[in-house]
């Protein structure tokens, strides 16, 4: 899964911006956390500035353990949240789905 965002200063000072990403299974069949940290980047802006942030979550980053305690990716939807810090209101949301298990 690939995806990018668009991050921008608009405060008046230089920033160092964290974008974290995660990962939430819309559909799983075990208990699964809401949303998973899954990776991170940092980018330094200069006031009033923007820049693309390109993000890549390999679909095995969407796995879980099942009950016979087996590590796999099952198909169905995921959400894509974005943003720079976990909560859901600071979050930017994309679908996608995973059509085969792996």
């Amino acid at each position: 899964m690939r995806a990018s965002v668009t991050v921008t200063n608009t405060g008046d000072r230089p920033t160092l911006e964290t974008v974290q990403v995660y990962i939430r299974d819309v559909n799983t069949s075990a208990t699964w956390a809401d949303r998973e940290l899954k990776s991170h980047t940092q980018v330094s802006l200069k006031p009033g500035t923007s820049t693309t942030v390109e993000v890549a979550v390999p679909v095995s980053h969407c796995s879980m353990v099942n009950a016979r305690a087996e590590r796999v990716v099952e198909a169905g939807d995921f959400d894509l949240l974005v943003g720079p810090s976990s909560r859901l209101d600071a979050l930017l949301c994309a679908r996608f789905t995973v059509n085969t298990a792996h």
